[in-house]
C-alpha cells in the first residue's frame, strides 16, 4: 500500500512540474520573432558585372542574382565596373557603387508598433539611398561609414 502511495505522489509530482505544448504556445513569440523584433530582409533587384554576396557565418562569397535576398550580417561587394541595386519590401532602395563593400548591420521589424530598423555599414567605396518616407515615428534607415553615421529619414543620400 506504501509503494501505491509513494508512485502516485511521483506521478502526481511529474504531472503538475510538466509543462504541456497547448500552454506554452501561449506565451511564445510570434514565427520569426527574436526578443521584440522580427529579422527582415531585403532583396538585390539589379546586378551589372561582378557582384559578390557573403552570408552571416559563411567563408564563401557567391555569385549574387537579381532576387537574392539579403539579412542580416551578409556582405554584399562589387568589383571593378560593377554595381548592385537593393530594395526593401516597405520601400526605397540602396544603390551599391562599383568596388565597393557594404555590410548588412540591422534589418529589423518591431512588430508591437510596426517600426522598422535598417543599418548598412559601407567599409569601403560609395552607396546612395532613396527612401520612402518611414511612415512609423521611430523607424530609422541608417548608413554607417568608419568614421560617420547618418540617419535617413526620407529622399536621397550618397555616401562615398
Amino acid at each position: 500500500m506504501a509503494l501505491r502511495l509513494s508512485l502516485a505522489a511521483c506521478l502526481v509530482v511529474l504531472s503538475l512540474s510538466c509543462t504541456c505544448d497547448s500552454d506554452t504556445k501561449k506565451d511564445e513569440e510570434p514565427d520569426g520573432a527574436v526578443g521584440t523584433t522580427v529579422a527582415v530582409t531585403a532583396r538585390i533587384i539589379f546586378v551589372e558585372g561582378n557582384v559578390r554576396v557573403k552570408r552571416a557565418g559563411s567563408m564563401e562569397w557567391l555569385e549574387a542574382g537579381k532576387t537574392m535576398e539579403l539579412a542580416t550580417d551578409d556582405k554584399l561587394r562589387t568589383l571593378r565596373n560593377s554595381f548592385a541595386t537593393i530594395k526593401f519590401k516597405e520601400g526605397g532602395l540602396l544603390r551599391v557603387g562599383p568596388e565597393s563593400l557594404v555590410s548588412v548591420t540591422d534589418l529589423r521589424l518591431e512588430p508591437r508598433n510596426q517600426v522598422r530598423r535598417f543599418t548598412f555599414t559601407l567599409v569601403e567605396g560609395k552607396v546612395e539611398a532613396e527612401l520612402d518616407t518611414l511612415e512609423k515615428a521611430g523607424s530609422e534607415f541608417k548608413v554607417r561609414t568608419p568614421s560617420a553615421e547618418a540617419s535617413v529619414l526620407r529622399r536621397e543620400v550618397a555616401f562615398q
